[in-house]
């Protein structure tokens, strides 16, 4: 049997690694072990599920466990970095799309609306939804019902189209020529045309399918080739995200990546010692004020971030960037943003209606049910590949289902609130557990408290979302690759040597990659005399991930091949190994106080997103 101690007594940190481990013979008899890491039948336990299943990550921090607050706060800041780009992009489509002026303040409303419809979800999702560390961010699907409604001319800025017959008679004058007052009213009265079509879109497919569990029986046919070929594509199909932000400045963007890679793959073994205060509630007498932490590995985007912001601020003050926004390079400035700071109130409450009242499009509804659905495969893959990441694969049914219901909910709330657009998880919160081995709950709790405090003091998320371009697209590129990677990982359990996985996986990825390309080549192909169907094929056919992730469902269930061969022979009996000995199956997905109810009220047990009643 071998017993693990640390050579400081007072040195109980988990982040060093610096435990050894001996026999007792080969203590000398220098004494009893004071600190033991695991209890000599729990380590023992760790060892050999560790070497039973190789792929369970050694984490710092379990699902279940609680970081300093220090750290827990910087490591949910940058959780909060990764979504701010998004917010900022959709509410700035969507304000665009409503023709709202320049300076028209309700562009900051939308923006802290955004954030805060963030900041909610992600709270929400954490505490009661599939309650493991997944950050809930502006839904990218949604972004193409958006652009395509405009590109295709059904919103347009020069015209004010259908609206003036309903808001002001039968005035078809040009919006140029149309008074302050009549223009701000086609303003809201486009948003509130996305808030009502949002909250409907949402009932009919998330609420519906998580409420009623539909999805939990659908997704037994998600196998392990599956996650792959959804996380995979979806990671492919963001290339073009950092190639528009380096194209803006590209020395910077490099300089990002660079350090990117040093902290990530060389600096990962550099301790640095911080002051903190870490007690064993057990033995109130020991206590270490003094904790070694990998800075590098652990806040490896927020450093990045931090010295490039500083490096683009520095040649922002020396001229180097020029002053004519129509220049790529302007965008690399820090203070390209500086109305939206401007236009950003100190406070803002988000309410319902603060727009008027929800109104209901056609055209809009059947985008949106499409962007919903692309987005549940998008989140059924972030579950499992999240999961594995954090030790407790593979998520139940009742949690997948209440998860989506979530989703489903606060995208209903989201619309009411006049956000415009749903939420969905975050793959790239996979990427930062994976190199910060930190899968604290509390920590998303904290990020998501965030968010509702940038929301609510405008001025503070404002700044953040004036990060330059290049800063974020140096980072991105990382990132992104690690998603890619993270994708492939989930092959771990099938049989590669197999020509019928090889044909699966293969078909899969190129089908979806094939066809979206296509699509971008030949925008006028699709024709079928209705504008809002050849929109909802267009963004379901142009969804990388969507078209990938459906063909491999149908290849991977249709073509005949043995569970052990896909890979799902031991799914079900998966165990955490060396994770947190909180980590177990029903601590992590149950929500607190359920079960308790459940034997109160006997209906509670049949509801397919709670967790099924127990026998104590």
């Amino acid at each position: 049997m071998v017993y693990c101690r640390s050579d400081n007594k007072m040195d109980t940190n988990v982040y060093s690694s610096e435990n050894k481990c001996a026999s007792p013979n080969e203590m000398n008899g220098k004494g009893v072990l004071e600190v033991t890491s695991l209890l000599p039948d729990v380590a023992e336990e760790a060892h050999n599920e560790a070497r039973k299943y190789p792929d369970v990550p050694s984490l710092r921090y379990g699902v279940g466990e609680n970081p300093p607050i220090l750290l827990s706060l910087i490591l949910a800041i940058q959780n909060v970095m990764l979504s701010f780009g998004m917010n900022l992009l959709v509410s700035v489509t969507i304000a665009d799309l409503a023709c709202a002026d320049r300076n028209d303040p309700i562009r900051a409303k939308l923006f802290c609306t955004s954030v805060f419809v963030v900041g909610l979800t992600t709270v929400v999702q954490s505490a009661v939804g599939i309650r493991i560390p997944i950050l809930q961010g502006v839904s990218g699907a949604f972004l193409g019902p958006l652009v395509s409604m405009k590109t295709a001319g059904v919103w347009s800025c020069d015209s004010t189209g259908d609206m003036d017959s309903v808001s002001m008679s039968s005035n078809q004058t040009l919006l140029q020529n149309v008074t302050m007052a009549t223009k701000q009213e086609l303003v809201y009265y486009r948003v509130t045309q996305l808030q009502g079509s949002l909250m409907v879109s949402g009932l009919v497919t998330e609420v519906f399918l998580g409420g009623t569990g539909l999805l939990g029986y659908l997704v037994k046919l998600v196998g392990p080739i599956t996650v792959c070929v959804t996380i995979t594509s979806l990671g492919l199909s963001l290339y073009p995200i950092p190639i528009f932000y380096c194209s803006k400045y590209l020395p910077v963007a490099v300089c990002g990546t660079l350090m990117m890679i040093l902290f990530v793959m060389y600096l990962t073994r550099i301790y640095v010692t911080i002051p903190t205060i870490h007690c064993n509630r057990k033995k109130a007498t020991e206590c270490n004020r003094n904790t070694k932490l990998p800075i590098f590995q652990t806040f490896p985007l927020f450093i990045s971030v931090v010295i490039t912001w500083a490096l683009c601020g520095v040649l922002t003050l020396a001229g180097v960037f020029p002053d004519d926004p129509s220049e790529p390079a302007y965008g690399a400035r820090t203070d390209t943003r500086g109305d939206l700071i401007t236009l950003s109130p100190w406070l803002f409450f988000p309410y319902p209606g603060q727009f008027g009242p929800p109104r209901f499009n056609t055209a809009i509804f059947i985008g949106f049910v499409s962007s919903y659905l692309s987005s549940n495969v998008e989140s059924i893959g972030d579950y499992m590949i999240v999961s594995r990441a954090t030790g407790t694969f593979p998520p139940p049914r009742h949690a997948i289902n209440r998860g989506i219901l979530t989703e489903g909910i606060m995208g209903v709330v989201a619309g009411a609130l006049g956000a415009g657009h749903a939420t969905t998880s975050y793959s790239d919160n996979v990427v930062i557990i994976k190199i910060t081995q930190v899968a604290s709950r509390s920590v998303m709790l904290l990020a998501g408290s965030i968010c509702l405090l940038f929301g609510v003091i405008g001025k503070f998320g404002a700044v953040l979302a004036s990060l330059p371009d290049p800063v974020m697209g140096g980072v991105t590129i990382v990132l992104f690759g690690l998603l890619v990677s993270i994708g492939l990982s989930s092959l771990q359990r099938v049989n590669l040597s197999s020509t019928r996985n090889l044909a699966v996986l293969g078909t899969s990825l190129y089908t979806g990659l094939v066809i979206s390309e296509w699509l971008k080549l030949n925008k006028d192909s699709i024709d079928t005399g209705y504008a809002s169907l050849d929109q909802v094929l267009k963004l379901i056919l142009g969804t990388q991930m969507f078209v990938s992730g459906l063909t491999s469902i149908i290849l991977d269930n249709t073509v005949r091949g043995t569970t052990e061969e896909r890979g799902m022979d031991d799914m079900t009996s998966f165990k955490t190994g060396n994770g947190s000995d909180t980590d177990t199956h029903h601590s992590v997905y149950d929500v607190p106080g359920v079960s308790q109810l459940q034997r109160k009220i006997p209906l509670l047990r049949h509801i397919p997103f709670l967790q099924p009643y127990r026998l104590e």
